[in-house]
């Protein structure tokens, strides 16, 4: 009879353990939901099996550098330039984001949303117009503020944030409206035709 209350006994427990480690991964999730730093495209956008990069130069600033002021809301508010390696075999197009990811939120906040890029351009010039339709056949969307074209940073003072400058190579072109091509429309639009990536990082702090 001992023996019998002893294996009832340890039967319990590791229904209790077992009842415990599987609620562990759902308690994990709720802990995690919201937490930590925003989703970046680069992250989302580039499907399984991607593994191409692109590499992406600016004459404005270095990998890891400081962004001067000229390019946020504090200066001129203008664009950087960018250059990148062209994209793979069936490149149709280009889409260039510019994002913070230094904020707690869901979403990084959008400095700037550029698409259509022509697959024979591998460089935007500095100081783009802030216009939905650009010479080049390429389009912009709507940045943080709901306008077209590039927003610069402009953290608040004291904090510095990272702006993950990102440009992807796609195997089509976007059926977008600009007036409706925010951050979300063409991150869903890119899912899947994405052949390659790359990204130039810098860092502003805020005053």
């Amino acid at each position: 009879m001992r023996n019998s209350k002893k294996y009832i006994s340890i039967d319990v427990m590791s229904v209790a353990a077992v009842t415990l480690l599987l609620a562990v991964p759902a308690l994990a999730q709720g802990q995690n939901a919201g937490d930590g730093p925003p989703l970046l495209a680069n992250k989302i956008a580039v499907p399984s099996g991607a593994t191409a990069r692109l590499l992406v130069t600016s004459g404005a600033f270095t990998s890891g550098s400081t962004l001067n002021d000229r390019y946020t809301q504090n200066g001129d508010n203008m664009s950087p330039g960018l250059t990148w390696a062209r994209g793979p075999l069936g490149t149709q197009s280009y889409v260039v984001l510019a994002e913070d990811a230094g904020v707690n939120r869901h979403d990084p906040v959008v400095h700037w949303v550029v698409y259509n890029i022509p697959s024979t351009t591998t460089t935007l010039d500095q100081n783009v117009p802030t216009e939905a339709h650009l010479e080049n056949g390429a389009e912009q969307g709507k940045n943080a503020s709901g306008s077209a074209g590039y927003i610069g940073p402009k953290p608040p003072a004291g904090q510095t944030h990272p702006y993950h400058f990102e440009v992807f190579a796609l195997n089509t072109k976007l059926n977008l409206d600009p007036a409706n091509a925010d951050r979300q429309a063409v991150v869903n639009a890119m899912k899947g035709n994405v052949l390659a990536s790359g990204e130039i990082v810098a860092s502003y702090t805020g005053k």
